[in-house]
């Protein structure tokens, strides 16, 4: 992919995609990875759970994904999608996620569907899904 335009992108999922297991996506979010399944973007839901609690929650939306994780660790999957993909971004609600994406070099958008407060030193964030496309298909490569 080009300037500006992530070569995949990572999700978690409870808080981020969904408020909790078993709830309907969050508002927007179904239309924005339509979107970006559209550009050719692949999504990938990385969660703190396990493989079959994620993989059922996923197909109980109807979303369809390059790849659900259901893991206890992040960092050590994206650092594998980066390998496999290249220059990708995370989307998560938890300090954990950011804590992930910190550490295998990965940029971080903070879900705040819950009006939860800014993470020091995170790059950016987002209250509604209808400003992920703006925040994803505007950011700069990884090298600036």
């Amino acid at each position: 992919m080009g300037v500006g335009t992530p070569d995949f992108v990572a999700l978690d999922w409870n808080g981020t995609v969904v408020p909790v297991f078993g709830s309907p996506p969050y508002a927007g979010a179904v239309a924005v990875l339509q979107r970006f399944q559209a550009l050719g973007i692949p999504l990938f839901v990385v969660s703190h759970a396990t493989q079959k609690q994620i993989a059922d929650d996923v197909a109980r939306t109807g979303l369809e994904f390059d790849g659900v994780f259901g893991c206890s660790e992040k960092a050590s999957i994206l650092s594998d999608l980066r390998a496999l993909h290249g220059f990708g971004w995370l989307l998560g609600d938890h300090p954990a996620d950011f804590r992930a994406a910190l550490e295998v070099g990965m940029p971080f958008i903070q879900a705040r569907l819950a009006g939860q407060a800014l993470f020091g030193g995170c790059a950016d964030s987002f209250e509604q899904w209808s400003e992920v496309p703006q925040l994803l298909l505007a950011a700069s490569g990884p090298d600036g």
